[in-house]
């Protein structure tokens, strides 16, 4: 399947140093003789200093600069937070069961650093979506209309948010009555909280770009939604490296 990313805008609402060494300082030697005969003590030895490794200097990225990564996030590694994931994080990794298929899907072989080469993703859409929610199934005819579009580019995955396995495997059944074609994951808790924190608010689309970068994300499904989505796409379609964001002045 493929990849996603999406567009310029902020997130839509929907519903739901070494020191230098010193010189070495030279030891004074007698300058005057007594007129008694005395013997000059000979001078102490200076000890050698021993070598003091310069010590690394602390690199700082630039601003604006464009992270990069070696893998998508392991989504364990993710701490509680109210909102979850912001615009231009990279995306967590998903890799779990598909409800529908029965094997293992993993975002990361369609898109971010691993990807598989063979993959034709270019932006991905993750929808976080459950049974009862009525948005999250007049979704679906659309997110097919808009994946056939683009024959290939554009891959979808839905994400089951429902507490019980019997409602995910519900969920799955509409998505296979709807004729999308995409997968259904059973996700872990790790996974629901490092994409959506603590408000679990459904649905919930996240557009990903070819680098694994979440460009833009739609909450809800409305006549709003409708409207950008596709264009948020084509901004994610034409721009698979990482967008730097510019703070307004």
């Amino acid at each position: 399947m493929r990849a996603v990313g999406v567009m310029l805008a902020a997130a839509l609402v929907g519903c739901g140093g070494g020191g230098e060494d010193s010189a070495l300082k030279k030891t004074a030697e007698p300058t005057a003789q007594t007129a008694q005969t005395v013997a000059t003590p000979a001078p102490a030895a200076t000890p050698t200093p021993t070598p003091v490794a310069a010590q690394p200097q602390a690199v700082t990225a630039a601003p604006g600069a464009i992270p990069t990564i070696d893998a998508l996030p392991d989504p364990a590694t993710f701490g509680p937070t109210p909102k979850g994931l912001m615009n231009g994080a990279f995306a967590p990794e998903l890799a779990r069961t598909d409800l529908l298929g029965g094997g293992e899907y993993r975002l990361s072989a369609s898109v971010g650093p691993q990807a598989d080469p063979e993959s034709e993703t270019k932006v991905a859409i993750v929808g976080m979506v459950a049974s009862w929610c009525g948005p999250c199934g007049l979704s679906l005819p659309f997110l097919k209309e808009l994946e056939e579009q683009h024959g290939g580019a554009v891959e979808v995955i839905l994400v089951a948010t429902d507490v019980d396995a019997e409602g995910r495997k519900k969920e799955a059944a509409k998505v296979a009555a709807a004729g999308l074609d995409a997968p259904v994951l059973d996700p872990t808790e790790d996974d629901l909280r490092a994409w959506m924190g603590s408000k679990r608010n459904v649905p919930h689309f996240y557009i990903i770009n070819q680098v694994g970068e979440v460009l833009v994300q739609d909450r809800g499904f409305g006549n709003k939604v409708r409207k950008v989505m596709p264009k948020q796409v084509n901004y994610a379609l034409n721009h698979p490296e990482y967008v730097v964001r510019r703070k307004p002045r």
